[in-house]
């Protein structure tokens, strides 16, 4: 039939932002497809490593503060609806000097929103948390309500929990263009074409790819993750070392990481450090880590850590999609109608996926969100 539809709602892609869409839609009872080029979970992206922070007191901007409070919930949402731990609260703590802008934001955010948080000088940070490099002027900014969330299970958790609600998931199924339309996009997979009265784009660094118009938004880079064996791994447990980012004043030297979760080895990532920024195509995949990579963590961690071995004993690459603002794309574009717009989520982005995911459906469903989007809108680049 000429005007038949496959679907009320398509997601293009089901990382981060388009597993929570999934299941965000099924959890209303809508018809929807979710298309993945990979499997749930893949490694091909930029949800993967094993561990990304959540934190409240948001050095980005006080903005994002009630999203994060809303995702927290979903997380724990999704955690009853699966079975599965994904959500660990370990606290969150941002080292740096005093204007270093993970102490300037975060304390901004806190304030505003009145959330609890205590300030460490650098002797109250020398005494609690031995662990860092004592170095001089050193600061410390503290939230309870912090941790870090399991990205692959929770990626997979939201893909099957929809499908246990009637979604119809389409893996291994690379899409190879994107038609929009205000009353029916269309997706086109190999040589079939499905058609929906929504789609939802959430392919991550592969947007500039399936949608030209968006290529002057967003860059795509790659980043590193790696692991390091400390002398004792007690000593950097969630007990005693919570989730941290650790900054210069200039911000140009910014790394973060996790406590240990296997017992052996913290992970940490160099989210800003000279020498790391190299554009990538998505569709070439992230170059392996190399010897470079890893003098750069062995400088990183020899001067942030006391007793950690600056030898990685593993590595693994992933993406980072960036807007010029560093700030996300959430929404519809007028020029790509019957659309809803998910990327850009700059290294920072997958705390808010639960929440993202919600907010998608609400685009899909209704046309409109009802949550604090208007500092991610697609048109905001425009000339």
């Amino acid at each position: 039939m000429i005007n038949s539809i496959d679907a009320d709602v398509i997601v293009v892609g089901l990382g981060a932002m388009g597993s929570q869409t999934l299941w965000r839609l099924a959890e209303r009872g809508v018809d929807v497809i979710g298309i993945e080029q990979f499997a749930p979970g893949h490694d091909h992206g930029a949800s993967h490593g094993e561990s990304r922070i959540i934190r409240s007191a948001y050095a980005e901007g006080a903005s994002y503060v009630p999203l994060v409070k809303e995702a927290w919930q979903l997380w724990r949402d999704l955690e009853h609806a699966s079975g599965r731990a994904l959500l660990e609260q370990t606290g969150a703590l941002m080292l740096g000097p005093a204007d270093s802008p993970v102490i300037v934001g975060p304390l901004a955010s806190a304030r505003a929103w009145d959330l609890k948080y205590k300030v460490l000088d650098t002797e109250e940070l020398r005494s609690a948390f031995p662990q860092y490099a004592p170095l001089d002027g050193l600061m410390g900014f503290y939230e309870e309500d912090a941790g870090y969330l399991r990205p692959e299970a929770s990626v997979t958790a939201a893909v099957e929990v929809a499908r246990a609600r009637g979604a119809e998931v389409l893996q291994d199924t690379a899409v190879t263009e994107i038609l929009p339309d205000p009353g029916r996009p269309r997706v086109r997979i190999g040589d079939r074409e499905l058609t929906a009265r929504h789609v939802v784009v959430a392919v991550g660094g592969w947007l500039r790819r399936l949608l030209p118009a968006t290529a002057p938004l967003m860059t795509v880079e790659r980043r590193v993750m790696g692991w390091f064996r400390p002398a004792d791994p007690a000593a950097f447990g969630a007990q005693h070392f919570p989730v941290f980012v650790h900054s210069d004043a200039s911000g140009d030297h910014n790394l973060y990481g996790f406590p240990s979760l296997d017992g052996e080895t913290l992970k940490v990532g160099l989210h800003t450090w000279p020498g790391i920024y190299e554009t990538i195509d998505p569709a070439a995949g992230h170059r392996p880590p190399d010897a470079a990579d890893a003098q750069r963590f062995a400088e990183a961690v020899h001067r942030t850590f006391v007793g950690v071995d600056p030898q990685p004993v593993r590595m693994e690459s992933c993406m980072y999609s960036l807007t010029p603002d560093r700030h996300f794309l959430v929404g519809p574009r007028r020029d790509l109608p019957g659309l809803t717009l998910l990327g850009g989520f700059s290294g920072h982005g997958f705390k808010f996926a639960s929440v993202i995911g919600e907010i998608a459906a609400q685009f899909a469903v209704t046309g409109k969100t009802g949550l604090p989007v208007d500092k991610f809108d697609p048109h905001r680049f425009d000339s």
